[in-house]
């Protein structure tokens, strides 16, 4: 291989996605929401939907930044009931976070057409 081959793999390497803060799942695909399950990390890992993230809603304030720094990103919460995932977006609105949505538990998620 030669050593132009060889750094541009390095570089790709480099380029390749990273997790994401919360360890978990993907950025979303542009024009898709980020959803974040603020749910305990032991509970997320119980079972989840496909695209979402875990930032547990007390480390909300902290954490999401680094996954959505314009506040005018779309953000679809859930927990296991609603209530976690409303303390949730009252939080996000107070950081000036605009297009917060709060889905209730993971059963109504999946009731709304999202994947496990």
């Amino acid at each position: 291989m030669s050593r132009t081959t060889g750094f541009w793999y390095f570089c790709m390497a480099l380029l390749a996605p990273l997790p994401t803060l919360a360890g978990h799942g993907d950025p979303p695909a542009p024009g898709q929401p980020l959803i974040i399950d603020v749910r305990t990390t032991d509970e997320y890992q119980q079972g989840h939907v496909r695209e979402a993230v875990n930032i547990p809603f007390d480390e909300i304030s902290t954490r999401i930044a680094a996954l959505a720094p314009a506040h005018d990103a779309r953000i679809v919460l859930y927990c296991r009931s609603g209530r976690r995932a409303s303390i949730a977006e009252q939080t996000l609105r107070q950081l000036g976070y605009q297009q917060v949505e709060n889905q209730g538990g993971l059963g109504d998620m999946l009731r709304n057409g999202y994947a496990e």
